[in-house]
């Protein structure tokens, strides 16, 4: 019988189910919503998996690694450096964007973490920090990526504080600035934030996170202030819970 290895990306704003077999490759993966009310839906797709695909290990990682009972729990750096490690086994930088976070890792050719950094202090330039703002903006957040990208103004937030950003959007409404520009502009301050950490020069640069999946055009921006090769990962939301499959799938078979 087939072994199965599972692992739980479980962030501030969704959880991520993925599903390894014993040669690594993904055989089922899932996303929920982590702040609902209704556990439902977590409990069914844990059900259907534990089913369908009986996992020998299961690995959980994430802001609410805790709250559940698994084999072996891991962090979200270290996960996340396996995860992309096992798509690009090179030494490299490592950009994940989260809901409430933003992590800047450098990674060797093993998936080894050799430095990291996190802004855990401030959500500026994470998901939480776009969601916000969109909404302050009136901007469907799923429209955003295409409506930045008609833009090609220079103007940007100078506040990465999300209460002062707020305010400066809504003078940005009086003055009648051209929604694609408010788009491209909190864009733009994303992308002076990110460019402030300390991203190791010199090797290539994966990003991967929720945040990137649904805000690829920052990729576009990124590359015009940095220089090197930047990647978006395959299904970049997966690539921690990857990670937590791969871990899990080491725990037994080594």
């Amino acid at each position: 019988m087939a072994k199965h290895f599972l692992g739980i990306d479980i962030g501030s704003s969704y959880t991520k189910f993925v599903v390894v077999d014993s040669t690594s490759a993904v055989v089922f993966s899932k996303t929920v919503p982590t702040l609902s009310r209704n556990r439902q839906e977590f409990d069914d797709v844990l059900s259907y998996v534990k089913t369908t695909f009986p996992p020998s290990c299961i690995c959980a990682t994430g802001y609410g690694r805790k709250k559940y009972e698994t084999d072996i729990q891991k962090t979200e750096l270290l996960c996340g450096s396996l995860g992309v490690n096992s798509l690009f086994p090179v030494h490299k930088s490592i950009l994940d964007i989260g809901g409430e976070d933003i992590k800047v890792m450098e990674s060797d050719s093993e998936g080894r973490i050799v430095g990291f950094h996190m802004n855990d202090k401030c959500s500026a330039g994470t998901g939480t920090f776009i969601t916000e703002i969109a909404e302050k903006a009136e901007l469907d957040i799923s429209e955003m990526n295409d409506l930045a990208q008609h833009s090609v103004s220079e103007r940007t937030m100078n506040s990465f504080c999300t209460v002062f950003a707020k305010t400066e959007i809504l003078g940005w409404k009086f003055n009648d600035v051209p929604v694609e520009d408010i788009a491209r502009g909190i864009y733009l301050s994303i992308v002076d934030r990110i460019c402030k950490l300390p991203i190791k020069t010199g090797l290539p640069l994966y990003i991967c996170g929720g945040v990137i999946s649904y805000h690829p055009y920052l990729c576009q921006l990124l590359s015009e202030r940095l220089v090197g090769e930047i990647t978006i990962v395959e299904n970049p939301q997966m690539t921690v819970a990857l990670g937590a499959a791969l871990f899990a799938r080491a725990e037994i078979d080594g």
